[in-house]
């Protein structure tokens, strides 16, 4: 069986985005091999079994190491037939940037075409998951309270977004998703919530590829190349 690489270590929303390009390479007979940042190993293996997930730890000041140099090391070292370096951007390795569509395309969509995938496939990921209803049920137990809720996900790697609190209709809980569990056990409350309000995070990106909520609002924070393209209603 022929080896697929894949290089894209961190973030969580980047690795969802492209998870579906794996599963379009493993549909085609390819056995996928992902280095990723080791925190988060456990709960890509227990929702993505069928890649061979690898774990990657970070040091201080190693971090051009850690998001090129050491997962392209354990791609070779397993002698993997084919790699895609998915990152449409790094600072300390530029040429991966010089595309003739780089300046074109979102950061997304520069994924998909620098793995040759059609573009569709990125809401495939409800069949790249199996998910975990009694997990989700779990946490669904543990913060509703209150049937009628909206769900809120403000705070993203690298910045905390807020929202007029007036538009929450009288009566309705606030239900933040924080850190507790893995991001897909949040899925039944995300689902059952009258409102969705999501900055530019993992969370926006797993609702908006398994097109999943009702009336939702998206918190942007980049520019336009930098936003992830959505296909749902928001």
């Amino acid at each position: 069986m022929e080896k697929l690489g894949i290089i894209q270590t961190r973030g969580l929303g980047d690795i969802h985005i492209a998870l579906p390009i794996a599963f379009f390479y493993k549909k085609k007979g390819f056995e996928i091999y992902w280095p990723i940042y080791e925190k988060w190993i456990d709960q890509m293996t227990h929702y993505a079994s069928w890649v061979n997930w690898i774990p990657l730890k970070i040091y201080p000041g190693k971090t051009h190491e850690f998001f090129y140099e050491w997962p392209l090391q354990k791609l070779k070292e397993i002698k993997v037939n084919k790699i895609y370096c998915l990152y449409s951007y790094l600072g300390t390795k530029i040429d991966l940037s010089k595309e003739q569509y780089f300046h074109f395309v979102s950061f997304d969509r520069f994924k998909y075409l620098k793995a040759k995938v059609p573009f569709y496939y990125k809401w495939k990921l409800n069949e790249c998951i199996k998910r975990d209803h009694k997990r989700e049920q779990k946490i669904y137990e543990k913060y509703v309270k209150n049937e009628k809720y909206v769900v809120a996900h403000l705070k993203a790697n690298d910045h905390i977004a807020d929202f007029d609190r007036s538009i929450i209709p009288s009566g309705f809980d606030l239900i933040e998703i924080m850190d507790d569990g893995y991001v897909l056990d949040w899925l039944k409350i995300i689902e059952k919530a009258e409102m969705i309000i999501m900055t530019d995070s993992v969370m926006a990106n797993i609702v908006d590829q398994l097109m999943i909520g009702k009336k939702k609002y998206f918190l942007q924070k980049n520019n336009i190349f930098f936003t992830p393209s959505f296909n749902s209603n928001w």
